[in-house]
């Protein structure tokens, strides 16, 4: 879609707030001047720990938004509800942002909320992004409405697979928890590993919430294999972790990364689990990144600010916001159907870098076509909606989680592709 002039947006407004007189334009309150932006994420329990920052990264880039104006001055107001990292509750919560608060533009679903609302998009004209569904099948059911700030999980195993081969592990074992996100990883870690040369010797499941994991960890380590990947939400892996512990057997662990996080050490013992390695989704070296510290320095405090920026997630969330806000001010509207027209034109590569809503609102005042580039990458997103992050390789020195290795989400694209994964 075209770049508008910022006299042209003011137009759109002024004819948009005609119709609002008229019949209401959907996500506008009454007096047509406020729209709601939703976050749909846990905000209890052990998945808080991804889903309070979105939250508070959502709030922050909003109030940076309305300072610059918004579009064509209406204002945003964020709305969250708790998804509580359970698709029931997580669709109740979308269904409430949608029907009740009239939100136009909803961040922060977990994957299987994520894919059991997909349709709810598209038939409301609500944009719906999340910056951590990896679920492969995103990219056959998406449209136009729904977009995502994180590679699929064949990225995760990639980035599991090739740093245990790299490390020299060439016989691995897989414990993973029923869940779709535990469960999808694991898989395409062992197709990497395999297609790599290594061999797999043992793939546990396991149900989570169980009084003892010791019949599933002797199965696992009998065949002693080299490292274990282990794919499971932090409240099962504790308890796992420490029967282990006390197993007194040699074994090196490798995490899936909804546990690679400090939470996990400290409920484990980091002497544990020095050397233990994990993955996530990482920011990249770019002025997003250092924008968005600055950011939330400003509204949150130092200690606050860093604590939400180094936590799993978050710069792809900060970018998921910031690319829904410009196609918003791109189409002049603060609309679900802005972004969804929109979304491209402000990521897709040939246009003006910008690295700020700031930059961004002023290119496109000045008439120009703009690329964001992120604080989790480039964010170019595909026909499908997915802009892959950077990825990192995790691994626990003295004590504390640290970055050893980075890959590029281009540089897992093309090695997805030439490993063909899933064939």
């Amino acid at each position: 879609m075209r770049n508008m002039t910022t006299t042209t947006r003011r137009s759109i407004a002024t004819v948009s707030a005609g119709l609002a007189l008229a019949a209401g334009v959907a996500g506008c309150s009454s007096d047509g001047d406020t729209a709601v932006i939703g976050v749909a994420s846990p905000q209890s329990g052990e998945a808080a720990v991804f889903g309070v920052p979105v939250d508070k990264i959502t709030r922050a880039v909003v109030k940076e938004f309305n300072e610059l104006g918004g579009v064509d001055g209406t204002e945003l107001k964020v709305v969250t509800e708790d998804e509580k990292f359970n698709p029931e509750d997580g669709v109740r919560a979308v269904t409430k942002l949608i029907n009740s608060d009239n939100a136009q533009f909803i961040v922060g679903p977990t994957s299987a909320t994520f894919m059991a609302t997909l349709g709810k998009a598209e038939r409301s004209e609500v944009a719906i992004a999340s910056p951590y569904s990896g679920i492969v099948e995103f990219d056959q059911k998406s449209n136009p409405y729904t977009f995502r700030t994180v590679g699929p999980d064949t990225f995760d195993g990639l980035t599991v697979a090739t740093n245990m081969w790299d490390q020299g592990f060439k016989k691995i074992a897989i414990m993973y928890e029923n869940s779709d996100s535990a469960k999808s990883t694991s898989m395409w870690v062992k197709d990497a590993f395999t297609k790599l040369g290594g061999e797999v010797v043992e793939e546990t499941a396991f149900a989570s919430g169980q009084n003892s994991y010791l019949p599933e960890l002797q199965k696992t380590m009998a065949d002693k294999p080299d490292i274990v990947f282990l794919a499971s939400s932090v409240e099962s892996a504790v308890p796992i972790l420490r029967e282990w512990a006390r197993m007194d057997v040699p074994g090196r662990w490798s995490f899936i990364a909804e546990l690679a996080v400090p939470s996990l050490l400290e409920q484990v013992g980091a002497e544990a689990l020095e050397g233990s390695f994990g993955e996530t989704a990482i920011g990249a070296d770019s002025p997003a990144a250092n924008h968005l510290r600055e950011l939330l320095v400003d509204e949150y405090g130092e200690k606050k600010a860093e604590e939400i920026f180094t936590a799993p997630g978050a710069n792809s969330s900060y970018d998921a916001v910031v690319a829904g806000l410009l196609a918003m001010y791109a189409g002049g509207e603060a609309t679900g159907t802005s972004i969804a027209d929109n979304l491209h034109a402000v990521t897709d590569p040939g246009g003006v870098p910008v690295h700020t809503l700031s930059e961004g609102i002023d290119a496109l005042d000045d008439g120009k076509t703009i690329d964001y580039q992120g604080a989790s990458g480039p964010v170019d997103f595909s026909k499908t909606g997915t802009a892959p992050a950077d990825y990192g390789v995790l691994q626990v020195v003295d004590g504390k989680w640290k970055t050893v290795e980075h890959h590029t989400g281009k540089e897992l694209f093309d090695l997805a592709t030439s490993f063909r994964l899933g064939e």
